[in-house]
């Protein structure tokens, strides 16, 4: 079976830049997410030899779920400016590295991985995901479609979402509205827990089938908001592009450009990532 195999960008870059100590040139650019990114990249390139790969980032631009609620990861800080600065060399060198990347105004990464997701499994894919959302778990299906949280190396099958949640992947989106999410400024319904949670969900089957008899449910939480639980519902709903058309076969790994990679990771000072590559592609003889 072909493997696709998807990244959290953004997700990558955030923890590369907090996780290691400031790193910089000699004139001072700042190298610590350069480093990290690549050295998480490289490992996957090492040990799993992905042929179909995709790199998925979010953008500054506002998406659907901040136009529809402007408190909506309200509390995130901003995005350091050291940071900032490394992320256009990154793209850079993804793309020297013959690697798909991919990003779309008005989409969050999660959006862009669940719509790949989607089609790699009609085209009989395996897809591998590499990040630590818990939004994307939505998308577990069997051991069809995995997730892998590069924090803390656990791979969440649909076994492991139910042991970690209480709640299978396809009821995730349920469960997290229900219980809200600090993260993302999601309010969830006062008074609901995890175990709340579960047993409302057993109950009634879905947040659908608790809208939709919401006198019952009012009952039982009298100070819950229809409105607040509605909207909570979507914001945490995987929102897969309906008008974007990406062949799969476009995934598939590139020739990387050796030569020009090189000359940049000679610029940036990181000897020990060239010789991480030279290992990679010595059978190759093109460095």
């Amino acid at each position: 079976m072909k493997v696709l195999y998807l990244f959290d960008g953004s997700a990558f870059l955030y923890r590369s830049f907090f996780a290691l100590p400031p790193l910089s040139t000699s004139s001072g650019f700042p190298t610590g997410a350069i480093y990290g990114f690549l050295r998480s990249i490289l490992a996957i390139l090492k040990t799993e030899k992905p042929n179909y790969m995709a790199i998925v980032f979010d953008l500054p631009a506002p998406t659907q779920r901040k136009l529809a609620y402007s408190e909506y990861k309200s509390k995130r800080p901003p995005t350091p400016d050291p940071l900032k600065v490394q992320i256009p060399v990154i793209k850079e060198l993804i793309n020297l590295l013959g690697i798909k990347l991919l990003e779309v105004p008005g989409y969050e990464a999660d959006d862009l991985i669940a719509y790949l997701t989607q089609k790699a499994k009609k085209e009989g894919f395996k897809v591998k995901i590499y990040s630590p959302d818990k939004d994307v778990l939505q998308l577990v299906e069997g051991n069809q479609v995995v997730v892998i949280n590069p924090i803390s190396e656990e791979v969440f099958d649909e076994n492991k979402v139910i042991e970690k949640f209480g709640v299978p992947p396809q009821k995730l989106a349920d469960y997290l509205a229900l219980v809200g999410d600090k993260t993302d400024n999601i309010e969830g319904v006062k008074g609901v827990g995890p175990k709340t949670a579960i047993n409302l969900i057993n109950t009634f089957g879905s947040v659908e089938n608790i809208l939709a008899r919401w006198d019952e449910f009012k009952k039982l939480f009298p100070y819950a908001d229809k409105n607040s639980l509605e909207l909570s519902y979507w914001l945490v709903k995987l929102k897969p592009p309906e008008d974007l058309n990406i062949d799969i076969g476009e995934l598939k790994r590139k020739e990387p450009n050796l030569s020009l990679l090189r000359k940049k990771l000679e610029g940036l000072e990181m000897k020990s990532i060239i010789k991480d590559l030279d290992k990679i592609f010595a059978q190759r003889s093109l460095f």
